[in-house]
């Protein structure tokens, strides 16, 4: 099985039981996220999406790292809608852990790319057109449909 489509395998996994009109938010670290990093964000992320509320009313959320930059926040609003509240919450909520772990999450300057042997690295979005044979993660995908199949682009 190819990488590719391994790591697409995972993105249906993680979200199972989610609408693919899911709501999705994603976040790209200014650095990769180190492997004990990444233990504390997945477990602060479950935490966060476990209380997660708009108006007082429980959501059906998820928050997780999808790879050592990029997290994720999703929300099923087939039951209840994500309010203008529970966004700000949670982007007040990466500022914070982006101070904890003196990462910026709101760069939207770079872009994350990874080579045919899998290695990622930041790439500045300006110059994304001199790259040929990359992967490039779209930042701008906004539901759970686009994150499946239109996330992980390549560039020829």
């Amino acid at each position: 099985m190819s990488q590719n489509l391994l790591q697409m395998q995972q993105i249906y996994n993680l979200f199972d039981g989610f609408s693919d009109d899911s709501r999705i938010w994603l976040y790209h670290s200014s650095r990769p996220i180190t492997p004990t990093e990444a233990i504390f964000v997945q477990e602060n992320l479950e935490h966060f999406a476990s209380s997660w509320k708009a108006h007082s009313t429980p959501l059906k959320a998820k928050a997780c790292m999808l790879n050592e930059y990029i997290i994720a926040f999703v929300v099923d609003q087939t039951t209840t809608n994500a309010s203008g509240c529970s966004v700000d919450s949670s982007v007040r909520y990466v500022k914070e852990l982006g101070k904890e772990l003196e990462v910026d999450f709101f760069n939207r300057m770079n872009v994350v790319i990874e080579n045919n042997e899998g290695n990622r690295s930041l790439h500045p979005y300006h110059r994304l057109h001199e790259l040929r044979d990359y992967y490039y993660y779209d930042p701008l995908v906004d539901n759970l449909k686009s994150l499946k199949e239109k996330w992980k682009v390549l560039k020829h």
